[in-house]
């Protein structure tokens, strides 16, 4: 046991844990904590310009490393400013602990009026989070801190959520830092594994459905082998892309609301789904499903798995594959029908207007191992279904959350996990300025994404809803935007501006020689819908 106060016990365990970066805005409750990381080396602080970028970052900084990513913020209003990064790393299943402050220990719940008081703070993020506790004693930091980090390493990963009063953080106590929680992971049943790979046997067409499960896990070689010995298909979620390679001949898109690959799932006489909850796509009721997931409650809540199998995703697709290689002979190549079946629907997704032309440029122009990471917009939504993606972990969405801001954050916390990688976000106007502000903080920091910003002058999709489907009646979906590029260098990031999106290709081998952080300015008319 050693004295300490709880903050440096905070700072102590956090490091045992492996966390080597917080993202963090300071405030009254916590300031014993950030007195405690200046002594704790293995931490770096990034000071974040508003709250709602902390969580944001983080989850980049989680989605990109594998590792977890930490945020810090001040009570009340601060936990709630953070609340919608954290609740897309719910959505997207990615391991972030936010630790938020609390007002003092004596007037918690009480309505006193506290700086920042909200009552029974944990209760309004206990629904985007996979765990919550409250600390209220130094002696019990490094307990609380190492339950959290077995949560996030336990099963499917999800928020959690520690706060802790000022007192808690400045008095001294006895403590016992422990071991870094260990990741446990969850083997599959093999009797389920037998069943599985007796189902996917006795099909003639079956499909192979990837989703973000399976790129957390990091069980695309697995996958890929499975594709390749049965022969299947493969289309992935949004948070699938990049679990296997898109160049691979069995490779036909991205299932997200986009009917161009009906016909390729209708097609299917079984279907083996790893790591997805099926969210805006599904498949007909009559076809056999093979469901392998790490959360049991994912099972027949949106399709009645025929074989379910409770399981980390890289366990279940390896001892699957075994048992497919023991019993099953390869498969004759389909591989002329499923490209096929992609130029058929590179085709449709073509006709649809110039996001499409816009998307190839990117890929054109960005190396194999670039992560891109697209905003809720409309270019943004032709990424999903058109953008091809060659490694995992290099491709990021929102999942179902669709939080519009989330893209630029994200991407800082992506570079700042992993400098050596190109970063590129994909933005329309109205979402980057929810967090233009951290332009100060990539500057500060050196963190040097690459943001394009699609200027249409209007909340595009919202705008076009009113112009297709109520009748031109525009309110509310225009908008006055500043000089991009100017905004830009006024922060001492580089801006550029472009005067049509065929510019966008020499612009953006520009930014990503200059290695700094970058706005690309590119003006678009008002796109079609890309569904």
């Amino acid at each position: 046991m050693t004295l300490m106060t709880g903050a440096q016990a905070l700072a102590a365990q956090l490091h045992r844990e492996g966390v080597t970066r917080l993202f963090g805005l300071p405030g009254d409750q916590i300031m014993h904590l950030l007195d405690a990381l200046h002594d704790e080396p293995g931490i770096a602080f990034t000071t974040t310009r508003h709250e709602q970028a902390t969580t944001y970052m983080a989850d980049g900084y989680a989605r990109i490393s594998g590792r977890e990513g930490c945020a810090l913020v001040v009570p009340g209003i601060g936990l709630y400013n953070a609340g919608a990064g954290l609740a897309t790393a719910y959505a997207a299943s990615s391991p972030v602990l936010l630790l938020a402050g609390q007002i003092p220990r004596d007037a918690i719940d009480r309505g006193t009026g506290a700086l920042h008081e909200i009552h029974r703070q944990l209760d309004i993020v206990a629904p985007v989070a996979g765990h919550t506790q409250g600390i209220r004693h130094a002696a019990d930091v490094p307990a609380a801190v190492h339950r959290a980090f077995a949560a996030l390493r336990t099963g499917r990963p999800r928020p959690a959520v520690l706060d802790i009063p000022p007192e808690a953080l400045a008095e001294k106590a006895d403590v016992t830092l422990l071991d870094a929680a260990e990741p446990r992971r969850t083997a599959p049943d093999p009797d389920a594994v037998r069943a599985a790979a007796a189902l996917l046997r006795n099909a003639e067409r079956p499909l192979l459905w990837a989703g973000g499960g399976a790129v957390t896990a990091g069980a695309h070689a697995a996958l890929t082998a499975i594709a390749e010995h049965l022969q299947t298909p493969i289309v992935t979620t949004r948070e699938g892309k990049g679990a296997v390679d898109d160049r691979h001949p069995l490779s036909v898109g991205t299932m997200w609301f986009n009917p161009r690959l009906r016909p390729v799932l209708d097609d299917a006489d079984a279907v083996l789904a790893i790591g997805t909850r099926f969210t805006g796509s599904g498949i007909a009721p009559h076809i056999p499903l093979v469901h392998i997931d790490a959360d049991p409650t994912e099972f027949d809540r949106q399709h009645t798995a025929a074989v379910a199998v409770a399981a980390d995703a890289a366990l279940a697709a390896e001892a699957l594959l075994a048992e497919l290689r023991r019993t099953c002979p390869p498969r004759p190549s389909r591989t002329a029908e499923t490209q096929a079946m992609r130029t058929t629907v590179d085709r449709q997704l073509a006709a649809i207007g110039p996001q499409a032309a816009i998307v190839d440029t990117l890929r054109a122009t960005l190396p194999d191992d670039a992560v891109l990471i697209p905003c809720t917009t409309t270019v943004g939504y032709m990424c999903h279904m058109r953008y091809p993606v060659h490694t995992p972990r290099g491709y990021l969405a929102t999942s179902y959350m669709g939080t519009l801001g989330f893209a630029f954050p994200t991407g800082l916390g992506a570079k700042a996990a992993r400098p050596d990688l190109p970063v590129v976000t994909v933005n329309g106007d109205g979402g980057f300025l929810f967090a233009a502000a951290e332009l100060a903080t990539a500057v500060q920091y050196g963190i040097n994404t690459v943001n394009i910003v699609f200027d249409d002058g209007a909340y595009g999709n919202s705008n076009r809803d009113q112009r297709e489907r109520f009748g031109g009646r525009e309110i509310g979906t225009t908008l006055h935007n500043p000089d991009w590029a100017r905004l830009a260098r006024s922060f001492g990031a580089y801006g550029l501006a472009v005067g049509s999106p065929a510019d966008l290709g020499p612009a953006l081998r520009d930014a990503l020689a200059a290695d700094r952080p970058t706005v690309i300015s590119v003006p678009i008319p008002r796109l079609p819908s890309p569904f």
